[in-house]
């Protein structure tokens, strides 16, 4: 080298990537795709908390917006100083995720406010003041459901759009209500416009609808002033076509392909629900899914632009939410999936669970009081389940499963771990074969969608060949049925478990812990959780006990009576084909929650009030919201009349009952043979409604009656004779009329009374009786919670044993 001369650096390069490069053993860039982004999160669930908060008054107040923007502000102010000073990343990554999350909760709180007034216009508020009767437009919303009796009664979700009251006319609202209308022919569907007279009143504060609607008279469907909705036609043409089918596949093919329910029958929703399979019959992201799938892969076999596929993606998806109606789950699924494709049309494909965050916070500012719906909640559950369990528990079934197995199975039982939190709200026990259910169901279900949407849009142009397509699509929804039925009638559907905020609680540990156990990248704390969930098992095992266990495994679960042990009183269940009749209540909420609870009862479908004694309709609080109809003596005094009032306000249809009043039960035909319409003579006891229930059942129960009225009754000549089973008057009191049952010659009697009661009851002379006609008595302060069931001839009994406080 020349003097001076200096060598030049060689430039460093840049490594290149080369497949023939060391990776990283253990996988840095492995840990961090599974690494789950979880930031918007905190946003939704602050917002789903303010929106619960917000709505809780039917009056909102300006207080909440404003306190939330100045905390906002507050809470930027601290962060741009602790930003400035550029050493607190971590700090300042926390505050920025809390004003987002406080700026969510804002929003919404903001929404609630704004929106009070199109909730409750004043054109509604002044008649529901009053009580008054006006003249009403409605949209119908939502599916009808029939109330149980022979009146033609419905119940159903409408928006007020017009209202007249007085000679004026206010258009243009969008006011939320909840409809019960005579609809005898079946006319009302989901998406029909009604011009009605109807008594508005207040709804509860909290709820999702603002007003309540008792019609008066008939409604008016599709007037040429408000013509229905065309997708409506659609739907019934649709559910028309499948009720020619047979069998329970019939009924469940609209709500499969579009959510249409209105042929699925109590009956056959209880198989569903037992079985877990109800989920089936919400069209949810899966149904949104198939549709934007097929419209995005169709028109990129064509060749056509990104653009033009999105575009085409969200039209599609917009006439399919017409379609089925917007409810809460296809509300969420909708906004998520126009999510992914803006997101898409940019160029930034989104991931799951993100995604899920921001339509949550979209929906719940656009329509805060979805934050009380059930089904948003386990939708949006749900979906969370699948997105972040359901790899982790694949994961870990694989090792002790083959793959497809461990998939098929991680799939359902994720979504019911995620929801189990929401059920236990509504039935508090632990599905045993809700998930077995699913993976017989799973693969039958995408099947019967596609080919019934599909039916359903080819009907209006191609009638015929949307029956062949619909014929096909039968056999999945069949199968479907079959799975909910076999499912349903398998010994033990549910295991108790602790019902309100300590069984959301509970099942929220094991949810936590079970995701712990399966997600944790320690060893150790894996372990601990794992140790955790099992000892936790085996403390629900000693808690629920051995005699509980034997006890929910041997009693029979095709019972048609329940003599509930409430103690000193009266509270008796009938049930057929799903409908479920309840005969007084007992003298309090807990021996008949605690009854309705354990065999697993949560709407009753026919409330019968012999009279009004406390050891009879002690226990209405219990039940108060969950009655479609009440059947009750007539009213004499005002805390009866009053008790009958709250009972209508949270629903139930009233009807005072004489003699000749007759209806069906799922398929046991009733009618009331007591009290006379001449009340004057016969009140309180003596004026009890005696109510007999035909078919397999084929019981007569005698409420309170004395010894005078049950003379009056047999001279009337009403009563049968050669029944299955009687329900002893007056808890077994000496007071009886020995020919009314020798008339009645009941093979079975049903004595509810309390242990060691001031009463003597039941008395040596009335057991006397009924061991003169050979009959066998069954009775609360011995056996306790009794269940009957009728077996072709035969009889079976159960008794549970009486509860510790049955006195």
């Amino acid at each position: 080298m020349a003097h001076g001369e200096r060598p030049v650096p060689a430039r460093r390069r840049a490594p290149r990537c080369s497949r023939h490069r060391r990776r990283d053993p253990g996988g840095t860039r492995r840990a961090r795709d599974d690494v789950t982004d979880l930031r918007t999160i905190p946003p939704a669930v602050a917002a789903w908390l303010a929106a619960l908060v917000c709505t809780q008054s039917s009056e909102p107040s300006f207080w909440p917006p404003v306190v939330l923007t100045l905390a906002v502000v507050a809470l930027v102010g601290v962060l741009v100083a602790v930003a400035r000073g550029g050493r607190h990343q971590r700090l300042s990554a926390v505050l920025a995720a809390v004003v987002v999350s406080v700026a969510a909760a804002t929003a919404v709180s903001v929404a609630v406010s704004a929106g009070a007034t199109e909730r409750r216009p004043s054109a509604l508020v002044g008649p529901a003041t009053d009580g008054g009767i006006v003249a009403l437009a409605v949209d119908v919303v939502g599916p009808p459901i029939a109330l149980s009796g022979a009146y033609g009664l419905v119940v159903v979700d409408v928006t007020v759009t017009g209202v007249e009251d007085g000679g004026a006319r206010t258009g243009g609202l969008r006011a939320p209500a909840v409809l019960f209308a005579s609809d005898p022919a079946g006319t009302i569907a989901a998406g029909a416009r009604l011009v009605l007279d109807a008594r508005v009143e207040n709804g509860r504060a909290g709820d999702q609808r603002a007003f309540v609607l008792r019609a008066v008279g008939d409604p008016v469907v599709g007037t040429p002033e408000a013509p229905s909705d065309p997708a409506a036609a659609v739907r019934t043409g649709f559910s028309d076509l499948a009720a020619g089918f047979a069998g329970d596949g019939a009924a469940l093919l609209p709500g499969l392909a579009v959510g249409d329910t209105s042929l699925v029958d109590d009956a056959l929703d209880e198989r569903m629900t037992a079985a877990s399979l109800s989920h089936l019959t919400a069209v949810s992201g899966a149904n949104c899914a198939l549709v934007v799938g097929a419209v995005f892969g169709a028109l990129a076999l064509l060749g056509a632009p990104r653009w033009g596929r999105v575009v085409a993606a969200l039209l599609a998806l917009a006439g399919f939410v017409a379609l089925v109606t917007p409810e809460p789950s296809v509300v969420r699924a909708a906004v998520m999936a126009a999510i992914v494709l803006l997101g898409i049309a940019v160029g930034r494909p989104s991931a799951g669970v993100p995604v899920l965050g921001i339509a949550v916070v979209g929906i719940l500012v656009s329509d805060p009081w979805l934050s009380r719906s059930f089904g948003f909640a386990l939708s949006a559950a749900a979906t969370a389940g699948l997105l972040l369990l359901a790899r982790p528990l694949g994961r870990a079934l694989t090792r002790v499963l083959p793959a497809p197995v461990a998939v098929a199975l991680a799939l359902p039982l994720a979504a019911q771990l995620a929801c189990q939190p929401i059920i236990v709200l509504i039935d508090p026990a632990v599905p045993v074969w809700g998930v077995p259910a699913n993976m017989l169901a799973a693969p039958a279900a995408p099947i019967a969608t596609v080919l019934g949407m599909i039916a359903c849009l080819l009907l209006p142009v191609a009638p015929a060949v949307a029956t062949g397509v619909a014929a096909l699509a039968w056999l999945p929804a069949q199968w479907i049925a079959g799975v909910a039925t076999a499912a349903a009638a398998a010994p033990d559907a549910g295991l108790p478990w602790p019902s309100g905020p300590p069984g959301v609680i509970a099942w929220a540990a094991v949810l936590v812990t079970i995701a712990v156990v399966v997600s944790a990248r320690s060893l150790r704390l894996a372990h601990v959780a794992g140790t955790m969930l099992l000892l936790g098992a085996l403390a629900y095992g000693t808690l629920v006990g051995g005699d509980r266990l034997g006890e929910v495994w041997s009693r029979p679960t095709d019972w048609s009576v329940a003599m509930c042990d409430v103690g000193q009183g009266d509270a008796v269940l009938v049930r057929s084909a799903g409908r479920t009749a309840l005969i007084d209540t007992g003298p309090d909420g807990t021996g008949i929650e605690e009854c309705l609870s354990d065999l697993g009862v949560g709407h009753i479908d026919l409330l019968v009030l012999t009279h009004f004694d406390l050891d009879h309709v002690g226990g209405v609080a219990a039940v108060t919201g969950r009655v479609r109809e009440v059947l009750h003596q007539p009213v004499h005094d005002p805390a009866d009349a009053a008790l009958l009032r709250d009972l209508e306000a949270r629903g139930a249809r009233l009807v005072e009952t004489t003699t000749g009043l007759s209806g069906t039960l799922g398929d046991l035909p009733w009618r009331a043979l007591w009290p006379p319409p001449d009340e004057s003579h016969y009140t309180g006891n003596d004026g009890s409604v005696v109510i007999e229930f035909g078919g397999a059942v084929d019981a007569i129960f005698l409420g309170d009656l004395g010894k005078d009225s049950e003379l009056a009754l047999l001279a009337d000549g009403r009563v049968g004779n050669a029944y299955r089973i009687v329900k002893f008057a007056h808890h077994g009191s000496a007071d009886q009329y020995p020919a009314l049952y020798e008339r009645i010659d009941a093979r079975l009697a049903l004595v509810s009374c309390g242990r060691d009661n001031d009463y003597g009851h039941p008395t040596r002379s009335a057991l006397a009786l009924l061991d003169a006609q050979g009959t066998t008595v069954a009775r609360t302060d011995q056996g306790g919670t009794t269940l009957v069931a009728v077996r072709g001839d035969s009889l079976v009994t159960w008794a549970a044993g009486p509860r510790p406080d049955s006195g």
